[in-house]
C-alpha cells in the first residue's frame, strides 16, 4: 500500500487524500492525561474524531467532569452527574451508574474525605499472594509464620 500511495502521489492522482491514523493507545491516553500532554495526538485530530464519532466526545467530556467532581470535595455534584449519565443510554455507563447508585453514600464519602482503605487493601493483597504461593502445602501456622517473617524482614530493611 505504501508503494501505491507513493506512486499515486508522484503521478498526481486526483482524489488522492492522505489520512492521519490515530492509534487506539493515543485515544486511551486522553482518559489519564490532558490533550496537550499527548505528543502524538493534536487538537485538530481530536476535533476530527469528535466530528466523526460524537459519542466519543461526549464520553471524554463526561470523564473530565467526573474527574473534576472527584477532586472538587463537593459530593452533592455526583447525583446530578449520575442522572446526566443515565440519559446517555450506553450499557457500560449505565452499569457504572447503577453500581454507584447502590452505594451512593460510600461514593460521596470518597469525594468528601481524603481517607481511604488503601493501606489495609495492600496488606490483604500481600497475604493473598503469600497464600497463593504456598498453595497445597499450607497450614494456618505456616502462613502466619511466613507473613510475620516477611513483615519483620521488611521493617529491618526500612
Amino acid at each position: 500500500m505504501q508503494k501505491e500511495r507513493k506512486h499515486a502521489q508522484t503521478q498526481g492522482a486526483t482524489g488522492f487524500r492522505t489520512v492521519d491514523f490515530v492509534q487506539r493507545k493515543s485515544l486511551c491516553q486522553i482518559i489519564y492525561k490532558k490533550l496537550e500532554d499527548i505528543p502524538v495526538f493534536s487538537q485538530e485530530q481530536y476535533e476530527e474524531i469528535v466530528k466523526k464519532y460524537p459519542v466519543l466526545g461526549q464520553l471524554y467530556a463526561a470523564l473530565k467532569e467526573f474527574h473534576e467532581i472527584m477532586f472538587s470535595k463537593k459530593p452533592e455534584k455526583l447525583g446530578k452527574w449520575l442522572e446526566k449519565m443515565e440519559k446517555m443510554d450506553i450499557p457500560e455507563i449505565s452499569s457504572f451508574v447503577e453500581g454507584t447508585k447502590k452505594d451512593i453514600i460510600a461514593a460521596q464519602n470518597s469525594i468528601a474525605y481524603e481517607y481511604n482503605n488503601g493501606l489495609a487493601e495492600g496488606s490483604v493483597n500481600k497475604v493473598k499472594v503469600i497464600k497463593r504461593i504456598m498453595y497445597g502445602r499450607n497450614s494456618f501456622e505456616l502462613l502466619k509464620a511466613k507473613v510475620l517473617l516477611r513483615e519483620k524482614f521488611y521493617h529491618q530493611i526500612n
